[in-house]
């Protein structure tokens, strides 16, 4: 059977809603868990309002999704380089949202802005030349079908259309998936290490990798 990758529109990010945080978490479960303090409520709460919403780094509005024969198979979620810092910013409102709902504290929105800005030192710049993939992620039962691998060619294949020289993204070195982009030809460009997180949390060292077009 073919695999199909097709935008995520409204019905479709609605059917797939419930998979998303998952998803998201299995591209960096040690950077998630530092940045949200794990896995709970709030993680999944956060996720699932920021895919719901528009104008953010986690919105349906930036993703791919994959099927074979109408089984949902994974997502990619990428944007243009010159909309990267406008939609990380985009996330604040999402969580704020969650605080006047009362699903989080103040304290605990202080506390996040403070482990993401920390966090965020290990991810170098993003260029207006590029597009950026924020995630790729395929359910553990279907890896290994060329889900992965159909979302980027996708997500290539739109790059060039926009005129882009470059396709970045950021992976942990200790992600399964690293194999896979340097076979589709990306290269790691930068090899970050943050001393809180890295040194007193665990996380792994990070690479900022390059497709050039």
């Amino acid at each position: 059977m073919t695999i199909e990758t097709v935008a995520a529109d409204a019905a479709l990010a609605r059917r797939v809603a419930a998979e998303i945080p998952g998803l998201v978490f299995a591209t960096g479960p040690a950077s998630y868990s530092y940045i949200f303090g794990g896995r709970g409520g709030f993680y999944e709460d956060f996720i699932d309002a920021a895919w719901k919403a528009p104008a953010n780094f986690f919105s349906h509005e930036q993703a791919a999704l994959a099927f074979e024969d109408g089984a949902f198979l994974g997502v990619l979620i990428s944007h243009d380089g010159p909309e990267h810092y406008r939609l990380k910013d985009g996330v604040w409102p999402v969580a704020q949202g969650l605080a006047e709902e009362g699903q989080i504290g103040e304290a605990d929105i202080a506390a996040l802005a403070e482990r993401a800005e920390i966090a965020s030192f290990m991810n170098p710049h993003v260029p207006e030349d590029c597009s950026y993939i924020l995630v790729v992620s395929v359910p553990e039962a279907a890896r290994g079908r060329g889900a992965g691998r159909a979302l980027i060619d996708r997500e290539i294949e739109r790059a060039r259309t926009k005129g882009f020289t470059r396709v970045h993204l950021d992976v942990m070195s200790d992600n399964p998936a690293v194999g896979l982009y340097r076979t589709m030809g990306f290269e790691p460009m930068a090899e970050t290490v943050t001393p809180v997180p890295c040194r007193e949390h665990g996380l792994a060292m990070e690479l900022r990798m390059m497709l050039s077009l």
